[in-house]
């Protein structure tokens, strides 16, 4: 056979080249993180962020050549495929998607090769393409990409189930995956509190397949490699139970969450090793929980068992920033079981602050990896919505929110502050020359309230930059995909972050107000153009607000010349003139003549673009060593609530 110069004949060359390839990926990843966690001065942080910096450029200009070899030389021209390449390639990302770091990669070979199989009638192929599809939709973005996600899920389980008997013990085994994406969206659900008896119906459906597929590829193992991690139906079954109410599901199905929680405590480890603390935990709770909807225990009881693990266990979670699956499932085993115990912390208010303040570090400190950052970002999202608008207390409401996304993605911090510490300047200039564009905001009726509430128009504007981009918490594999081109799909994923925000904001009454800002900032001044198109900012009572965040957006990501894109930075200058030609289509003219036509706002924000970027950078970064060593307890040294302990003031 002649040397085949674009992709592979095997398995085990697929296998490799996609080791190879996720290695450079983790490689910068850990580079990131270390450098995240390090305690060095100040010149020396910011080296080592060049440095890291350069470090992804070259990576991303290697990645790009071996993607546009090996897989977009396919893709891109999808009459190229043969059954000798696409074979094994199908059957490595069916074996090792979880592995996966590029999925904006891994959807695009599943989407160009189910067109291949499908006309040739290949079901057990095609089954292959449609999981691997199925997880990058889930991975890259679980909640708004969970109908395509859970669609193809379904698909491939019809093609599991026709021909299981006909596939191999690995393609019975790793098919189990499949269930186990569907049990994702539907806990999903379950945390969000879109719970239905349809909904219920369909995860004991889900249950019972996949039950009937695990005994049987367990009863045949012969030692297999690939059935050492059987997914953990029964545990997802029984975390309906941490969610549902005594009386908010039919006896019958209560009873079925019930006996797969008992089984799974009874009968923990068909390994016969002995529990971890984590999986203790989880399960226990998780037991008690499906005890109490059949009126078997009482909530006294288990909150007495969660003010004990407060003592006990949340301590053992801190040893070092590692991943931990069992740790992450009793974290939010204890965070859902507690916000259901005490109706949102109406009951027991000092055990119900205390596990929020765990979940939010717990999750805020999780290293980078995709399967991570899926993990983190689907989690942070639910209990964005689900326990949050609970919070009273407004410093802390605004605190969590910004760390869940702080520590997930450095860059969306650098970036937020800065885009406050512009916003701040743009909006000083504008109170001293033209406080008539402001009047009526806030509640103001004349541009001379105006100027007397500057100290508070500084502050709502201050937080509403922090917040702008606080709907990437659910994309944080893609902000975090650093060494390579974004694919469409992922470009999708980013395009839903404004759709995010607005969702959160939304939900917390007290920072509702930010809403169209996070919804706002992607769209052109005149409303014809950018993202979400559904949204009309030119109808926005915070349009002024929302234009001067767009304006400084645009700003800040441009001119990085310390970031990834630092190879391709402008000066103020350039972006000044394209402001100027983008004047009232897609960035206000009110605000880029008074930008242009003062020099000294021009030098000042020329100086934070300059050299005020390298503080900010390492501020951020001294900010999010020092949450990894902060007791539980919140920090009450604030001056104003929106503070977050910056080195920026703004009063």
């Amino acid at each position: 056979m002649e040397n085949v110069t674009h992709g592979f004949c095997s398995r085990e060359e697929w296998t490799q080249w996609f080791a190879d390839y996720n290695l450079i990926v983790s490689e910068i990843n850990d580079a990131s993180y270390e450098l995240i966690v390090s305690d060095l001065p100040a010149d020396e942080w910011i080296a080592g962020y060049r440095h890291n910096s350069r470090q992804i450029r070259e990576a991303y200009v290697r990645n790009e050549q071996m993607l546009d070899r090996h897989v977009r030389w396919f893709t891109r021209t999808p009459g190229r495929w043969t059954r000798e390449v696409a074979d094994p390639l199908t059957d490595s990302l069916f074996r090792f998607i979880t592995r996966v770091q590029d999925l904006g990669c891994a959807y695009e070979i599943a989407d160009s090769l189910v067109d291949f199989y499908s006309p040739l009638g290949d079901e057990t192929a095609l089954m292959k393409c449609y999981t691997v599809r199925a997880f990058s939709y889930g991975f890259l973005e679980p909640i708004h990409l969970g109908s395509r996600a859970y669609e193809d899920c379904v698909r491939a389980a019809v093609f599991y189930e026709r021909h299981f008997m006909e596939l191999t013990p690995e393609e019975q085994s790793m098919g189990l995956s499949i269930y186990d994406l569907e049990f994702d969206r539907f806990i999903n659900c379950l945390k969000l509190g879109s719970i239905t008896p349809g909904l219920l119906d369909d995860m004991l459906a889900c249950y019972e397949a996949a039950n009937r597929a695990a005994a049987y590829v367990i009863r045949t193992d012969q030692g297999y490699e690939f059935n050492r991690i059987i997914p953990d139906f029964a545990y997802y079954m029984g975390f309906g139970a941490l969610c549902l109410m005594p009386g908010m599901c039919m006896a019958a199905q209560a009873e079925v969450i019930y006996q797969a929680a008992a089984h799974r405590q009874h009968d923990p480890d068909r390994s016969g090793k002995a529990p971890s603390l984590n999986y203790r935990v989880r399960t226990g709770l998780v037991y008690r929980m499906a005890q109490r909807l059949l009126g078997l225990c009482t909530d006294e009881t288990i909150l007495a068992e969660l003010t004990q693990l407060t003592q006990e266990y949340f301590p053992t979670l801190f040893t070092g920033a590692t991943y931990s699956q069992g740790a992450v499932e009793a974290v939010s085993a204890i965070q859902l079981a507690t916000e259901n115990l005490t109706r949102h912390g109406e009951k027991e208010p000092a055990l119900y602050q205390a596990v929020q303040e765990l979940f939010a570090r717990y999750f805020t400190t999780r290293p980078y990896t995709t399967f991570v950052d899926y993990v983190c970002g689907s989690y942070n999202y639910c209990y964005v919505l689900s326990a949050l608008p609970h919070i009273c207390d407004e410093e802390i409401l605004l605190q969590t929110l910004l760390k869940l996304t702080m520590f997930r993605q450095v860059q969306t911090a650098m970036h937020s502050i800065m885009v406050g510490r512009l916003a701040l300047e743009l909006l000083d200039r504008l109170i001293d020359r033209r406080p008539d564009l402001l009047s009526g905001q806030l509640g103001t009726t004349s541009p001379e309230e105006v100027v007397r509430r500057r100290k508070e128009f500084r502050r709502y504007l201050y937080s509403g930059a922090l917040l702008h981009d606080i709907g990437k918490v659910l994309c944080s594999s893609v902000i975090n995909a650093q060494s390579h081109r974004l694919g469409e799909l992922e470009f999708q994923v980013l395009m839903f972050h404004p759709v995010t925000g607005g969702e959160m904001l939304e939900n917390l009454p007290c920072l509702s107000v930010f809403r169209d800002i996070a919804l706002g900032h992607h769209k052109s001044y005149d409303g014809t153009r950018g993202y979400p198109q559904e949204f009309d900012n030119t109808a926005s009572p915070q349009k002024i607000f929302i234009d001067i965040i767009t304006i400084c957006d645009s700003l800040d990501a441009a001119t990085d010349h310390l970031g990834r894109n630092y190879a391709t930075a402008k000066s103020f200058d350039t972006v000044l003139e394209e402001l100027k030609a983008g004047r009232q289509t897609r960035y206000s003219g009110d605000l880029v003549d008074l930008l242009d036509g003062d020099k000294d706002l021009c030098a000042q924000v020329r100086s934070i673009l300059e050299e005020g970027r390298r503080d900010v950078y390492y501020d951020v970064h001294k900010m999010i060593l020092s949450e990894l060593s902060v007791p539980l307890k919140p920090k009450k040294d604030h001056d104003w609530l929106f503070d977050l302990g910056l080195p920026y003031g703004i009063d």
